[in-house]
């Protein structure tokens, strides 16, 4: 099975594909989309093209995305749920299997222990796939993260 790991955003959102069995996790690819110098609009559209293109292109089952549920900044609150109502949408357009986790619930999922450092999830997102370094930006390594979290969540389930 395929499963899709998302890091919403509107300037950067992180992404990762990863095939699953019960025995075996493999990268298919990974990376970030990155939208800065266009307006709002221009941005939800250019997410949403890339977004159901990869869709499309993997044809995965689920869809893990990252639930941000605080925000120091109104405006980025309201910019990061538009993206999300993006993701949301494509995840029921496409009939994928929606798991939402919260950083919390993927570093319990990854480490064991909901407050870990973002440090200790990155290191053992570059351990798990034999990265030399820490995949980057921050966004892509977090889809990454958000992805494994995801199977693991799938898997307890099963």
């Amino acid at each position: 099975m395929i499963i899709l790991g998302i890091d919403p955003g509107t300037t950067r959102t992180g992404f990762a594909v990863l095939s699953f069995t019960r025995n075996r996790i493999s990268l298919i690819e990974y990376g970030c989309w990155e939208t800065k110098k266009i307006s709002q609009g221009e941005r939800l559209q250019e997410l949403y093209k890339n977004l159901n293109q990869l869709i499309k292109k993997r044809n995965p089952r689920y869809l893990a995305m990252e639930k941000v549920f605080f925000f120091k900044n109104v405006k980025t609150a309201l910019s990061i749920s538009e993206a999300i109502g993006i993701v949301h949408f494509l995840s029921t357009k496409h009939h994928l299997s929606l798991i939402e986790l919260t950083p919390l619930e993927v570093k319990q999922q990854l480490v064991g222990y909901g407050r870990a450092k973002k440090k200790s999830v990155q290191e053992l997102i570059k351990a798990c796939f034999g990265f030399t370094q820490i995949p980057q930006p921050d966004d892509a390594a977090d889809a990454l993260a958000v992805a494994l979290a995801g199977i693991n969540k799938v898997f307890k389930k099963l």
